[in-house]
């Protein structure tokens, strides 16, 4: 039996023991358990209350004497609800807490910010940072998507615009050349997309909104974004984007 499952549920090592020699051994007192499961008798106690608080065993007393059995598995599911039901109480508790640490983390009067975010997760962060950020109505622009980075991302995108879409938040779009056609691209009512001369590539390409600049690079090697807020950055670099998005050819 693969034993991780019943870890993931919340059993401790020495509780899946007991519980899988209850399920071997049938109804049973305490001495053959602690031999089947190879627990220390000052510990079968304790274990055994565990399990019994978790549903997964039952007790009986015949003659004066503790019997104890292992019930049926199907009650495994129990424990998968209350893991549900701490997992929702955990993201009220999150969704509650984090205006005040957002706030907390945006008092700091810094112009000046850099974070390195690494890895493919960092890449999303900053795209979810801006669909955070952003108000309905407002844009993002990114300059230049290679092709490497649309295979890996592509599911994440394809769900990043219904997002969009749905809150009402704008996005101007430069592919490079072999990115817009590796593959048949989508109209999108909510966004304006061209795609770059086919000499121009762009391993690092760069999304604006708001105050801040992400810079991602993606190759074969390395996966990484450099996330900057700061308004005259980013106005900056805005001025970058219009420039070059008269260089950009419209597909339709």
């Amino acid at each position: 039996m693969n034993l991780e499952i019943l870890r993931k549920l919340g059993l401790g090592d020495s509780e899946m023991r007991v519980y899988l020699s209850l399920l071997q051994l049938g109804q049973t007192t305490t001495g053959p358990l602690i031999k089947k499961a190879a627990i220390p008798s000052s510990k079968i106690y304790q274990i055994l209350d565990s399990l019994i608080e978790k549903g997964l065993v039952g007790c009986i007393v015949h003659g004066g004497t503790k019997r104890f059995r292992a019930n049926r598995p199907i009650i495994l599911r129990h424990l998968l609800d209350l893991k549900e039901q701490e997992l929702e109480g955990l993201r009220k508790e999150l969704g509650q807490a984090l205006p005040s640490l957002e706030a907390e983390y945006c008092a700091r009067k810094q112009r000046y910010e850099v974070e390195l975010l690494e890895g493919t997760r960092g890449i999303k962060a900053v795209y979810d940072i801006a669909l955070d950020q952003l108000k309905h109505g407002e844009e993002m622009y990114t300059i230049g998507y290679p092709r490497l980075a649309s295979e890996l991302f592509n599911a994440y995108f394809k769900e990043y615009h219904k997002k969009l879409a749905k809150k009402g938040l704008r996005a101007k779009i430069l592919y490079d050349y072999d990115t817009w056609f590796g593959k048949k691209r989508e109209l999108r009512s909510h966004a304006e997309q061209r795609y770059l001369p086919k000499l121009i590539r762009t391993p690092a390409f760069i999304h604006i909104f708001n105050e801040y600049v992400g810079i991602m690079v993606v190759t074969e090697k390395q996966k990484l974004s450099i996330l900057i807020k700061n308004k005259e950055v980013a106005d900056s670099y805005i001025q970058y984007f219009n420039l070059i998005w008269k260089l950009g050819k419209s597909p339709w």
